[in-house]
């Protein structure tokens, strides 16, 4: 315990003495050796001042003149078409169905927005 007091003594007597011989370093150092007055940026001014003028503008890039489309080669014969399924545009579920015949009336004008947006959310809820 003794030497614990014996080293906060140390240094709260070392550590400000230590601050104050520093800060007396820095401003023997600023006196002695004055800071430089450094010319502010020298940013370019008009045009007569750049040796060699502006740079060059980029190149103007002109599209070359369309071409015709290069012929390819027919697909080879297809199977038969009764043997492709053909895709079903109707919507298959209940939901589907019900929400693409609101869908319609409401592009077509036949019902109001709020009406649309409470049948909706009913059709939705089931």
């Amino acid at each position: 315990m003794n030497n614990l007091i014996f080293w906060i003594i140390v240094c709260s007597w070392l550590i400000p003495m230590g601050i104050r011989m520093y800060n007396r370093s820095r401003q023997r150092r600023i006196r002695d050796f004055p800071p430089q007055n450094y010319p502010g940026q020298n940013y370019p001014g008009p045009p007569q001042n750049y040796p060699y003028g502006y740079p060059a503008a980029p190149p103007v890039v002109i599209p070359a003149e369309p071409q015709p489309p290069v012929a390819t080669p027919a697909p080879k014969a297809a199977p038969p078409s009764s043997t492709i399924p053909q895709p079903d545009t109707a919507p298959h579920g209940y939901r589907a169905r019900k929400l693409a015949e609101l869908d319609q009336q409401y592009s077509d004008g036949k019902i109001a927005m709020e009406d649309y947006m409470l049948l909706r959310q009913e059709i939705m809820n089931g």
